[in-house]
């Protein structure tokens, strides 16, 4: 034993598992190491706040006018490089920025079709709106034709949206920009565009006295009424000692077999809102009220609490559209 302890062949063999057990701790370390700099990381990642999208760039696979740095110092616009990417984010109210370079990514008549022709759509690169709207969008502007080879076309940018919606026609904004491309100054008007976009149809109320803004998109919509009761504040009474009515502005692709999201007004007089502020009686399970939308000096106007607790199809567009405050009572 003592000879196999002393031998050369027993030493080096000693040496190897000790290099080995070694290398197989420190192997451990580092795993256990990286793993807790991964776990950290995609924390961090979870814990980042995600900007809201505002709008969506359509762009060629190889770039375009804007830059990868203006992008990444920007997460609220959305590059995308295919049409299929660009329409799955159109369900949604945001602007279309659109690369020169891209134009051809998007089949013919898009749009013109909802929801997006009710969109802020901006052409990134020509700043004549009517050669980037009408020459190369196939957009539905009726004007002069236009002898192209005797234009120049300077670098900006153009924007158009249908601002006017009637049975009488359609008008639209229709603007060039001979300007630098900034992101900024895009994301600037594009949000105008989109504030605006949300208050072109009016639905005025003469009985009550209010007005009601609605987006474009809203064209057609329908009037439903329906109505509050409050019962008196006594433990397991039901007595009805309040009502009044419920206006429902819809939109115009509800059905009965798909309803989607209404607006639903309360209209109170003075003195029933002031009595349900003083919780002489009460309006529902909800353990909170209705909130006011706006009054004039006859009436209260207010939204149900919960209205939209079971979140059918269409409740984030009422929810951006009530955000604007769009009821003027008069």
């Amino acid at each position: 034993m003592k000879k196999l302890i002393k031998s050369k062949e027993f030493k080096l063999a000693l040496t190897l598992i000790i290099i080995v057990g070694l290398g197989i701790t420190v192997y451990g370390v580092l795993n256990i190491l990286l793993k807790n700099k991964d776990e950290n990381k995609n924390e961090l990642s979870l814990n980042q706040p995600t900007a809201e999208i505002k709008a969506i760039y359509l762009m060629s696979v190889t770039g375009g006018q804007i830059t990868k740095e203006d992008l990444e110092a920007h997460p609220e616009i959305l590059p995308v490089t295919d049409f299929a990417t660009l329409a799955s984010h159109t369900n949604k109210h945001i602007a279309i920025w659109i690369d020169k370079d891209a134009i051809s990514l998007l089949p013919e008549g898009w749009l013109n079709q909802e929801p997006q022709k009710f969109y802020p759509i901006i052409m990134i690169g020509y700043n004549n709106a009517l050669y980037s709207m009408r020459e190369k969008l196939g957009m539905p502007i009726i004007g002069p034709m236009v002898d192209w080879s005797k234009q120049t076309l300077e670098p900006g940018f153009s924007v158009w949206m249908i601002d006017s919606y009637s049975e009488n026609g359609i008008s639209s904004i229709m603007k060039g920009y001979s300007e630098k491309i900034d992101v900024s100054r895009i994301l600037e008007i594009s949000d105008e565009l989109l504030k605006k976009s949300l208050s072109i149809i009016e639905y005025k109320n003469i009985q009550y006295g209010f007005s009601f803004s609605l987006p474009v998109s809203w064209e057609g919509y329908s009037i439903a009424e329906d109505k509050w009761e409050g019962e008196a504040l006594v433990q397991g009474s039901d007595v009805v000692v309040e009502q009044g009515p419920i206006i429902l502005i819809r939109h115009p692709q509800w059905t009965k077999e798909n309803p989607r999201q209404d607006i639903p007004i309360m209209v109170f007089t003075i003195e029933q809102w002031n009595e349900l502020q003083q919780e002489k009686f009460h309006i529902g399970a909800a353990p909170i009220g209705p909130t006011e939308l706006g009054r004039n000096s006859k009436y209260v106007f207010a939204l149900p609490a919960r209205y939209n607790v079971a979140f059918p199809p269409g409740f984030e567009e009422v929810e951006e559209i009530l955000e604007n405050h769009p009821l003027k009572a008069f």
